[in-house]
């Protein structure tokens, strides 16, 4: 038998391969490097001067996008209507589900919903 050690495809020479215990990146990655989703979020906090209504104000990046889609949805473009539909439709359902939570948490603390529930004789309602 022969204990030669052959070299060839998905055997690389011995001095070559990975050493046990040690990092194929041992520098790892550099400190201070951002991600995409970082950098994203950076650009879009930063801060810009918009003259609204003859004043100069300073927003966001971000809210001066929304601006812009919301101006253009008000004028009737579809595709900025398309886009802002959807999110719409999610904040009334969230204002619509806090509104109705608060109710709740109010009766709970003046003990009307007690009342409430011995006058039907139902279980809690519960959301």
């Amino acid at each position: 038998m022969d204990n030669k050690y052959e070299i060839g495809y998905g055997k690389p020479p011995k001095d070559q391969q990975f050493k046990k215990g040690a990092s194929g990146n041992p520098n790892g990655r550099p400190k201070g490097s951002k991600n995409t989703y970082t950098l994203l979020q950076e650009i879009l906090n930063q801060n810009l001067e918009v003259v609204e209504n003859g004043k100069t104000i300073n927003i966001s990046k971000k809210a001066a996008m929304l601006l812009q889609l919301v101006n253009k949805g008000v004028k009737g473009d579809i595709k900025a209507i398309t886009a802002l539909l959807p999110h719409m439709l999610f904040a009334d359902a969230k204002e619509e589900e806090n509104a109705i939570i608060s109710y709740q948490e109010l009766l709970e603390n003046t003990g009307e919903l007690n009342k409430i529930e011995s006058d039907t004789g139902d279980e809690p309602i519960s959301i």
